[in-house]
Formats: structure tokens, sequence, C-alpha cells
């Protein structure tokens, strides 16, 4: 298991496919897995909630990577011009 996973729900889209939405960070702790939800997850159709655990991807990429700001938690690159 990676030091680091991302907590992701299944959504559905208007066309009928499905789109992963991040919810949260999981971790492998001392007694089990750690998970802290940023987000929570919504009931699908038949009232089921699900989260599945993915190793984080890369940004710019399909691929997965782990990215974290200073307390740990996965944000995204804020480097824009706002000049506020």
């Amino acid at each position: 298991m990676a030091d680091r996973l991302d907590a992701m729900t299944p959504r559905k889209k208007k066309d009928g496919s499905t789109f992963w939405h991040r919810v949260g960070t999981a971790w492998k702790g001392d007694k089990g897995i750690n998970i802290v939800f940023d987000s929570l997850p919504l009931p699908d159709a038949e009232g089921r909630v699900a989260v599945s655990l993915f190793e984080p991807r890369e940004q710019g990429s399909g691929q997965r990577q782990e990215r974290s700001n200073s307390r740990g938690a996965s944000a995204p690159d804020l480097d824009d011009d706002v000049p506020f």
C-alpha cells in the first residue's frame, strides 16, 4: 500500500458514464486504515455509499502521484496571476 491514498467515490454523468470524485485521503495506521473526509460521498440511486482507495495521480497526466500541502492534505496547485 502507498503511504497515502486518495479516497474516491463514483458519480454518474448525465450521459450515463462514471467519473471519480475525490472525497478524502487514506493511509495505513497502527490499528488499520485511517480515512479523513474533505467532503462526504453521496448515496447512489439504490441508497448505497461507495468509497474506493487509489494511489494519487501525477499532476497534468492520467497517472497518480502524491500531492500534499503543509498539513499533509491534498491541494491543487494555485500558481496563478490573481492580484489579490
